[in-house]
């Protein structure tokens, strides 16, 4: 197979991250993998580092032709500490791509980037900023909520408990709104990304059949063939505990509340011309789920 060229990849030790690096070892790519803190398997080659130390990224981003940016704080009880990687740490890495003539920039960042969807949300969309402005070719894809990452939070976490015949908390009634789509579907469309000449300058927000977190639930429900068991949690309630999560170990995070109910922008229409985004249908997309989660490993 012939090679493409190098791709510096940050946050590949993530349960996306990770399937990214298989499958741009499939399409012809040398991996290259920024390491913080855990290892990555596959990557061609590794370079340790940290996007909130500028000096560390020189010799990550050096003979470089692409960088897949992913490595992000996703739950923090400090709205400093989303400023720092997030913000902060795309602002050191455009830089540094920059300065070593890197040709493409690839963002991951997150549909829920409503200025209301709290410090997370506003860090992702200040880091947007920094990439449009940042003077190299780019690319911005928002994720939606995302299943089979091997996630213990959000759809993942839901799924587990259904499965497992746990509670399942709701937010009030279970009302919010969530677009689910099967991790294989996203890694796919920001490969294209990264790899067609229609994608630069653009940004998509992908995004699955929306449904109710409770719809959600109760599919989840009839793919493992068991009732979920829907606990209604008081919409003060979570307020009241997300105050409390930022000083205490609580099973919630501060801004979890607002990124879930924030407005969140529509699905790009161009990602399906642009990036052959085609999500599976999610009675499809949770049963391959599960059966890659019983699969032996070899």
């Amino acid at each position: 197979m012939s090679h493409r060229g190098y791709v510096l990849v940050t946050g590949a030790s993530g349960g996306i991250g990770a399937r990214f690096v298989q499958m741009l070892t499939r399409r012809g790519w040398r991996l290259r993998c920024l390491v913080h803190r855990h290892g990555v398997i596959g990557a061609d080659e590794t370079v340790t580092g940290d996007v909130t130390v500028p000096e560390s990224l020189v010799g990550a981003v050096t003979d470089v032709d692409a960088i897949v940016h992913l490595a992000a704080v996703t739950h923090s009880r400090s709205h400093t500490r989303y400023g720092a990687v997030n913000e902060s740490g795309t602002l050191n890495l455009v830089a540094a791509a920059r300065a070593a003539g890197v040709s493409r920039f690839v963002f991951i960042s997150t549909r829920a980037i409503s200025p209301d969807g709290g410090a997370y949300s506003r860090s992702k969309q200040r880091a947007e900023e920094a990439v449009r402005r940042g003077g190299v070719p780019w690319t911005i894809v928002r994720l939606p909520e995302v299943y089979g990452a091997g996630s213990a939070e959000g759809v993942d976490r839901i799924f587990a408990q259904v499965r497992d015949g746990a509670r399942v908390p709701l937010v009030g009634r279970g009302a919010d709104v969530v677009c689910p789509v099967h991790i294989d579907d996203v890694v796919s469309a920001c490969v294209q990304a990264l790899e067609v000449p229609e994608a630069v300058g653009r940004t998509y927000t992908l995004a699955g059949p929306c449904m109710t977190v409770r719809e959600f639930a109760e599919v989840a429900g009839e793919v493992v063939g068991r009732r979920p068991r829907l606990l209604s949690v008081p919409t003060p309630a979570v307020i009241a505990l997300s105050a409390l999560a930022r000083f205490c170990p609580l099973p919630v995070y501060p801004d979890q509340l607002a990124r879930l109910q924030a407005p969140k922008p529509p699905a790009s229409a161009e990602a399906a011309t642009d990036l052959a985004f085609r999500p599976r249908p999610l009675h499809q997309g949770l049963r391959d789920m599960a059966a890659a989660s019983c699969a032996p490993r070899l």
